[in-house]
């Protein structure tokens, strides 16, 4: 990802390597610690929201951010690399981090927690900078959903910074609480079960942890229940015009993400 002419984030990093050696890289502005942590990419298809993060990075580098943030546009280069959802060993990293992991998971889970290097170094960073805020873009569940009480606001606000109008391919969902009997079915191992229920700073705080679902079809209001055949559908709007889909969501995702960076 080029920056702006002109312009340059304070820091550019490597933060780890993928399964191939393939440079895990983040992009940052003001102060970190403490700050939010915006990820893309996770499943190496979801080719949508590596570039909305992207175009969000390259719009925030020529502005001061009113709060530290970084952002990892590609967390999967090597399932990128090849357009699949898993890394290079067949698994998913989103299934592959340490709270609720599930060895009997539907998507492949890896053969324990953090067993993979790209999830391991994520682990590692969010330890380190320690952010306030997490937010992880994925395709197309068509929601904004927070886990743990500590999001619910985080969520809120991205919520209502879009209209009428933007919301309407959307639903917010607040799992203040785990979500009962059987969660362990409820993407198990996932970065935002980690985050939202199982990651504890040294301090005792936790990190706000919302996962932004990107609608399967951006023209249509979400329905309550989504159809069997979403994600096949948001495919074949992306194979048969991605950049009428991106026209399509990248204002509001780019609302939702100025939120997320915004002093609640």
């Amino acid at each position: 990802m080029a920056a702006p002419r002109g312009t340059s984030p304070l820091f550019t990093r490597i933060y780890g390597q993928s399964v191939e050696k393939r440079d895990l890289f983040l992009h940052g502005k003001g102060e970190l610690v403490g700050g939010v942590l915006l990820i893309a990419g996770i499943h190496g298809d979801e080719r949508a929201t590596v570039l909305l993060l992207e175009s969000f990075l390259e719009e925030k580098l020529a502005a001061a951010p009113p709060l530290g943030f970084a952002a990892i546009p590609i967390a999967n280069p090597d399932g990128y690399a090849r357009n699949s959802r898993y890394n290079a060993n067949r698994v998913d990293l989103n299934r592959n981090f340490g709270t609720n992991w599930n060895a009997a998971s539907v998507e492949p889970p890896g053969p324990a927690p953090w067993s993979e290097p790209e999830s391991r170094a994520l682990r590692d960073l969010i330890l380190e900078l320690r952010p306030s805020r997490i937010v992880t873009l994925h395709w197309a569940l068509a929601e904004i959903d927070a886990d743990g009480p500590q999001s619910t606001a985080l969520a809120r606000a991205m919520w209502e910074a879009l209209n009428e109008r933007e919301r309407a391919p959307y639903r917010l969902r607040v799992w203040e609480d785990p979500p009962g009997e059987g969660w362990d079915a409820v993407c198990p191992g996932s970065l935002g079960q980690w985050g939202g229920y199982g990651l504890r700073y040294p301090d005792g705080s936790a990190p706000a942890v919302v996962t932004l679902e990107l609608p399967y079809a951006p023209e249509l209001p979400r329905p309550a229940v989504l159809p069997e055949d979403h994600l096949d559908t948001m495919r074949h709007i992306w194979a048969v015009d991605a950049s009428g889909y991106m026209r399509g969501v990248e204002k509001a995702v780019h609302k939702m993400l100025d939120a997320a960076c915004a002093p609640l």
